[in-house]
């Protein structure tokens, strides 16, 4: 009898990922990891950067190339970015991939996704667009884009299928990639936190703030200083807080330093700050409390539980144009999936070292505050389904480039 989750031929697959962001290379090295398990002798190349890399996919154009966010940041690289997307296209009409798996990086991989179809090479959309929020007639048009589409969340499934576009619901790989036993709870809260800070040499009893500026350079550039201006003030109050900033693997570390020499923080703050290269995940379970950018690595310390102020700053156009045309109210991963404002989001100008400071005080200090965060953080993991997302988005694949689909997938 065939595994359930193996169709019946077992040919090696030539597979062309396209992952522009951090998170999408997290997903595509674990897909691509899960899938050579599974078909021995696959190959692959696409876009990516250091995970994708290290998973044994040939990158043929680095994200951090393509790596921007915001209208008018697409515009000024718009002759790079066009180059990039050439690049892949021609990279994947000589690879001839079995099919082309697009993660997310809307606007970019739909060109890709697109260029693909028309030479006959099956594309499957890993992440939908948030159409409930930006241009909804965008659901009609997507199955020019995909062959099929797989999403993070069941509500989405009914946008798409009602157009004709084969969707299914895998569930959040966060779910798969954040072991249980790193996650606080009310029973583990302390230990789980304790052991974080092992591998950082902080006491347990210290209080440690999280900063997270982001992954790309855009929104480091935007964040950074912002972020350590109000560590500095915590600091001035506090001269026994600490603080992390980790590091993403996807940033050129003399590119960091010379962000981080802009900022000109004090000898004070630089004796009580760690940098850490990586291990953000590490520095979520270990911090007391975050100041975290807008974007997955909410939904990650969500998981992980422990309370955020959530910032976001982009170009003050980009944001204009994004107040008249994206109709959503809120813009944090976690208030997004509860439906609700349970962590503070503090955009563009309201984004201040003296609204944060105020902020992470209340988390701190403010037993209110900090209780209603945690009761909050308990109901995320409910609403992103059980773990396997990755395993159903392994069969998926399998299912698609096979002549003889094993099972029949769910919608």
């Amino acid at each position: 009898m065939t595994d359930s989750t193996t169709p019946s031929d077992s040919r090696p697959l030539r597979l062309f990922f396209a992952a522009g962001e951090a998170s999408g290379d997290h997903y595509a090295a674990e897909l691509f990891q899960r899938l050579s398990t599974l078909r021995r002798g696959s190959v692959a190349q696409g876009l990516g950067g250091t995970q994708s890399r290290a998973a044994g996919i040939d990158t043929v154009v680095d994200l951090n190339t393509v790596s921007v966010m915001g209208l008018v940041e697409v515009l000024r690289h718009y002759g790079q970015l066009k180059q990039a997307l050439n690049t892949l296209i021609d990279a994947m009409i000589v690879f001839k991939p079995d099919i082309v798996i697009a993660i997310d990086f809307q606007e970019f991989n739909q060109r890709l996704a697109k260029a693909a179809r028309a030479h006959g090479i099956k594309v499957l959309f890993f992440v939908a667009p948030q159409v409930w929020a930006w241009r909804p007639k965008r659901a009609e048009k997507f199955a020019d884009v995909a062959d099929h589409l797989a999403v993070l969340f069941d509500f989405e499934v009914p946008l798409f299928t009602r157009y004709g576009l084969p969707t299914t619901h895998v569930g959040h790989p966060l779910r798969d990639m954040i072991r249980p036993e790193s996650c606080k709870t009310d029973t583990t809260r302390n230990l789980v936190q304790a052991a974080a800070r092992q591998t950082f040499e902080i006491e347990p009893a210290a209080k440690l703030i999280g900063l997270l500026p982001g992954s790309r350079r855009s929104e480091i550039s935007r964040l950074l200083c912002t972020q350590l201006a109000s560590a500095q003030r915590l600091l001035r109050a506090h001269p026994d807080w600490l603080f992390a900033l980790p590091i993403a693997d996807s940033i050129d570390p003399v590119w960091f330093e010379q962000e981080l020499a802009k900022c000109a923080i004090s000898p004070d703050l630089r004796a009580k700050l760690s940098l850490v290269n990586g291990h953000a995940r590490e520095v979520m379970a270990a911090s007391d409390a975050l100041i975290i950018a807008s974007g997955t690595a909410t939904l990650e310390a969500a998981l992980i539980g422990t309370p955020m102020v959530i910032v976001y700053k982009t170009h003050p156009i980009t944001y204009w144009l994004a107040k008249h045309l994206v109709h959503i109210e809120r813009i944090g991963l976690p208030n997004i999936v509860l439906n609700r404002n349970a962590f503070p989001e503090l955009i563009q100008s309201a984004a201040s070292p003296e609204v944060i400071t105020n902020e992470i005080n209340e988390l701190m200090l403010g037993t209110e505050s900090r209780a209603s965060q945690i009761t909050a953080l308990a109901e995320i993991p409910q609403h992103l389904g059980e773990p396997g997302a990755l395993a159903h988005l392994a069969r998926l694949v399998l299912d698609l480039t096979s002549e003889t689909p094993a099972t029949a997938l769910p919608k």
